[in-house]
């Protein structure tokens, strides 16, 4: 079987198998947390708020990210590769989604910092109805920082069917994913994660305690394992996105048929399968250790 076969089987698989069982997956663990952090209890926890948000936004990321692509690729129709009106909102969520997701799961880190800290003024931080507010400012923000492909995103016959249509804009949005949906998330994440242990650590030799508590160890566990997540998840589909800017000048007639066959393959599993596990498989890590936790 020549290369070109076996990726084009390879790109059918990640279609046909991985897609769905992504989404199966994500779709339970998000209606899951979105239940849990409903009750009148997790709504009184700071922390379980910036969930229960990260929640919906790995909800519309799986949505309109893995959904409407295995829609696309069942019904052998693809709208974003047509319509203006489709391409322009579909992407728009995603990308909100997205930015949400992120930035819910940072402030829930530090949320939790301020928790720790001896700080009277630090730990108001953590009151419901100041966590309702940033809540309600952050989903503002990601939208208006979304909103740039309402106007440049057109559909199209290019790597990607639906992007952006200038070289400006792709610049613009490869500079945008490299800083906010990789370096700031990813370097957040770490910075408080550390810090958060650093303090637990010092907070149990204030009380007298040798070690660390198991609930402790949870946590710590937890958020490390979410940054080595999120690193795996989100480098490749950001070097991809790097990849596409810099090679948005050739022409497909100028490549080979490895090539297309690569970069199609890539598409594929980096921009519509890997991109979103950590919206999807997350759920399942923050079910087996938060409830623990909270």
């Amino acid at each position: 079987m020549s290369l070109v076969a076996q990726l084009t089987s390879a790109r059918a698989s990640v279609q046909q198998i991985g897609q769905p069982t992504l989404f199966a997956i994500g779709m339970a663990g998000a209606l899951l947390n979105i239940l849990v952090f409903n009750r009148r209890t997790m709504r009184q926890n700071s922390c379980a708020l910036y969930f229960h948000a990260n929640s919906w936004a790995n909800f519309i990321c799986l949505t309109w990210g893995v959904l409407a692509s295995m829609l696309a690729t069942f019904t052998k129709n693809n709208p974003a590769a047509y319509n203006q009106a489709y391409c322009k909102i579909r992407f728009y969520m995603i990308n909100f989604g997205q930015y949400s997701s992120r930035a819910f799961l940072i402030l829930a880190c530090l949320d939790r910092f301020f928790l720790c800290s001896t700080s009277v003024r630090h730990r108001n931080f953590c009151r419901p109805k100041t966590a309702k507010l940033v809540i309600g400012l952050t989903t503002i923000v990601c939208g208006i920082l979304t909103i740039y492909i309402l106007v440049v995103y057109q559909p199209g016959q290019r790597l990607i069917p639906c992007s952006s249509a200038t070289a400006s804009a792709i610049i613009y949005e490869t500079i945008a994913t490299w800083l906010f949906l990789l370096s700031i998330p990813a370097i957040s994440m770490s910075v408080f994660s550390g810090l958060i242990i650093k303090r637990l650590r010092e907070n149990a030799k204030r009380v007298g305690r040798d070690r660390v508590g198991r609930k402790d160890v949870q946590l710590s566990g937890m958020l490390i394992g979410q940054v080595i997540l999120y690193l795996f998840t989100n480098v490749p589909y950001a070097s991809f996105v790097l990849y596409g800017s810099l090679t948005q000048s050739t022409p497909t007639a100028d490549k080979s048929a490895e090539r297309i066959a690569i970069e199609s393959f890539l598409n594929t599993f980096l921009a519509s399968f890997l991109y979103y596990c950590f919206n999807g498989v997350r759920f399942l890590c923050f079910t087996r250790f938060s409830y623990h936790i909270l």
